[in-house]
């Protein structure tokens, strides 16, 4: 008797052919990119520790863009569970090659400024796609372009320019961003203890986050640490 092709032999969540993506597989691309964010964010720091600064940097915008997609998917799917349901097959197609764009990932993470959270110096960086520029500089030797040009009369690019305190800041913004994720579910947002990533935002992962003794510089909100200090000293 000859083989079976072990495709055809169940028909389950695994094997259906769907047209769109299952509530399933929105929940598990959520939490599966957060955990990913936070493997990469960790290593970064690791790197950092080491001297490691180009790369530092690049694997913490890599944290960054994980991040921001479990935050982006995250939103999509509640906005789809409390409302109308889920948009149709086109629509969902064109929204999920989105997450494939880094620049997109960018903006997604830090909106509009987030109601002018961040220095206009930083958003302005960050909307002409400044970041993904600074991560290929972490990246790869290579000439700058000019346009769709590569202007061979341009200095060569080499992944040493990327400097400490490039990775520092970008370490501090994500680690500022996760220790207030943090402090909002256990103190200030009840809301958020019923959100898909619930299982992975844990005092022990505060406690990991709050070893990261820096700042970026470009926040210009209190973080929730700050504001709870300070209003016990009151």
């Amino acid at each position: 008797m000859g083989a079976f092709n072990s495709k055809y032999l169940r028909v389950g969540r695994d094997y259906e052919m769907r047209e769109q993506m299952s509530k399933y597989k929105f929940k598990k691309l959520i939490i599966e990119s957060f955990r990913n964010g936070l493997r990469l964010h960790f290593d970064s720091i690791l790197l950092f520790d080491n001297g490691a600064f180009p790369s530092a940097f690049q694997l913490s915008v890599l944290a960054l863009e994980e991040l921001s997609k479990s935050n982006w998917i995250e939103h999509y799917y509640n906005i789809s569970i409390g409302g109308n349901g889920f948009p149709d097959q086109k629509f969902e197609q064109d929204w999920l090659k989105l997450l494939y764009i880094h620049t997109r990932k960018h903006k997604a993470f830090f909106g509009d400024g987030i109601s002018g959270n961040y220095t206009s110096k930083f958003i302005k960086f960050i909307k002409s796609g400044g970041l993904e520029r600074k991560k290929q500089k972490a990246t790869y030797v290579g000439l700058d372009k000019k346009g769709k040009q590569i202007d061979v009369n341009s200095r060569i690019s080499t992944p040493n320019q990327i400097k400490e305190n490039d990775a520092k800041q970008i370490i501090s913004l994500l680690n500022d961003g996760l220790k207030n994720l943090c402090m909002e579910k256990k103190f200030h947002e009840p809301d958020l203890s019923i959100t898909i990533k619930n299982e992975l935002i844990t005092d022990e992962l505060l406690s990991k986050l709050k070893q990261w003794k820096y700042r970026s510089g470009i926040r210009r909100y209190q973080l929730l640490e700050t504001k709870l200090k300070n209003s016990s000293s009151q």
